[in-house]
């Protein structure tokens, strides 16, 4: 992941991989721990509006 920044341009239909919000979501998945076919789910999810 690259530089965050520092508000979310609300891109539909994913939001962009350098969103804030993707961004803490993403410190939360990695909290977890997952791996995988777990982790790309995650990943996906994340992005969704």
């Amino acid at each position: 992941m690259g530089k965050v920044k520092k508000k979310c341009c609300r891109s539909k239909p994913k939001r962009c991989s350098n969103c804030p919000v993707v961004a803490l979501r993403l410190r939360k998945i990695e909290d977890r721990g997952l791996k995988g076919k777990e982790l790309r789910r995650a990943v996906k999810a994340a992005r969704v509006y």
